[in-house]
């Protein structure tokens, strides 16, 4: 019985060996297949033979060809097989085919089988349905494309960020901060202004504690190492359990909103400051008028006369946004209000100059403001108070340059102020911005006096 056993034992083991393999080929959703080295079919199991729509008998012994395949795909497949037998390395791929099934994608793989004498006897194959997998890709992909597209087509920039906000990657959009990629750990020390890093700080805390939104507005460094304003703003990308993987945000260049914002509030600041100026012009032309005048009716005609004076520069004011001047009109019509009855306290005197509406209008202020200025405080606050106006023109072609000096005389002793109002910043800040020269202002004992230097081109008269 022992030898019985042993002679039956290894065959009944192979034969185990064979159902175990011929059930699990049958099971396998997968294609599985073997070539001989005539390309032909010399097994398909059962999955293979349902996806062609064939029996064994029908299959079995028939090229690529032979069972309907494209001739450019049983081609290939010839390629590969000789391949195989050739190099004895596997060869995989992915390929469309239309079965019984319609058109569905399958990634195959094909490798030696060799023989007892060491040489390859045959190609064995599997094949696996990817069709879903590879639309998804695809629809990913797509995806993906589009995402980028957008990115890269918004003036935004985007970004990501970890879930404490200690990682952030520029992914796109606008190039503020130089090109994609990650920043460095010290971002908010490098790229932020010193003066808005609490306040992100801060919206930054907010937004991890709550788990909501982030938003702020604050400065960022340019590639180019000036600063640009962003709104930012930051939502949160959550797991399916709840918690926060990463932030998702974008930030928008809103600096020349600032600016028409910041321009808007010196627009306001100055206009009540020119009222208020005004205001300070009518009442000093008042005072002087019934000063000097004991009859009602003769002052009442002075005064009536000196604000037609005062609209004619707010005229002339307005009126030098849209065309070019001269520098004596300029000059006179911005100290007209201050003239009154006496021509003489003042003295003008320079060539024939032509200006620019910005540069007209610039020094019209200015000349505006130096002149209520000296009616409150200065030299046309006193009876015998005086003002030099003289320029002159010097250089040639566009390297011309204008010099003009504001002198006062006879007034009461000036006293530097203990700090500058916006009367002086305007004079000394705006007008060195607008007219792109140099001013001073000096407050001598003697009365102050402005010297103006700026560069002049086809704007003066020949």
């Amino acid at each position: 019985m022992d030898d019985s056993v042993a002679a039956h034992g290894p065959r009944s083991t192979a034969e185990h060996r064979v159902r175990l393999y011929e059930t699990i080929l049958r099971a396998t959703p997968d294609l599985v297949y073997i070539f001989d080295l005539q390309h032909r079919f010399t097994y398909a199991n059962p999955a293979l033979l349902a996806m062609w729509g064939r029996t064994w008998d029908e299959a079995i012994g028939k090229t690529c060809l032979e069972l309907g395949y494209e001739p450019w795909h049983a081609e290939m497949h010839d390629r590969e097989i000789d391949q195989v037998v050739a190099t004895r390395e596997p060869v995989r791929g992915d390929v469309p085919f239309n079965g019984t099934q319609g058109r569905r994608i399958y990634d195959y793989l094909m490798v030696p089988v060799i023989g007892p004498d060491g040489e390859v006897e045959a190609v064995a194959g599997t094949t696996r349905d990817v069709t879903d997998r590879k639309e998804l890709e695809e629809a990913q992909r797509k995806s993906e494309e589009r995402l980028s597209a957008m990115v890269n087509a918004t003036s935004d920039l985007i970004y990501r960020c970890s879930p404490d906000w200690t990682q952030v990657q520029i992914v796109g959009g606008s190039a503020l901060v130089g090109n994609p990629g990650i920043l460095p750990p010290d971002w908010l020390t490098t790229y932020l202004h010193p003066e808005d890093r609490p306040l992100v700080e801060r919206a930054i805390a907010e937004a991890q504690a709550s788990q909501d939104t982030f938003h702020a507005e604050h400065r960022v460094a340019r590639e180019d190492g000036a600063w640009a304003w962003v709104s930012s703003r930051a939502v949160p990308i959550r797991h399916v359990d709840g918690r926060v993987t990463e932030w998702f945000g974008a930030a928008t260049d809103i600096s020349e909103r600032r600016r028409h914002d910041e321009h808007q509030r010196l627009l306001v600041n100055e206009l009540n400051h020119r009222v208020k100026n005004t205001l300070a012009i009518v009442q000093s032309m008042a005072l002087q008028t019934l000063r000097d005048c004991d009859d009602a009716a003769l002052a009442a005609d002075r005064f009536e006369v000196r604000l037609h004076a005062l609209s004619h520069a707010h005229d002339m004011l307005t009126r030098k946004r849209w065309e070019g001047a001269s520098l004596d009109d300029i000059v006179r019509a911005a100290i007209a209000p201050c003239v009154q009855q006496d021509t003489d306290r003042f003295e003008i005197q320079g060539p024939a100059v032509d200006l620019d509406p910005q540069r007209a209008l610039a020094l019209t202020m200015a000349l505006h403001e130096l002149c209520t200025n000296a009616m409150k405080y200065g030299a046309l606050s006193a009876q015998d108070g005086r003002v030099v106006i003289r320029w002159t023109c010097d250089g040639v072609g566009t390297a011309r340059h204008l010099a003009l000096r504001w002198e006062e005389r006879g007034g009461p002793p000036v006293t530097p102020p203990t700090r500058r109002g916006f009367g002086s910043r305007l004079i000394e800040r705006g007008l060195r911005h607008d007219l792109g020269g140099e001013v001073g202002l000096d407050f001598a004992p003697m009365g102050v006096v402005c010297r103006i230097h700026v560069p002049l081109a086809r704007e003066i008269a020949p």
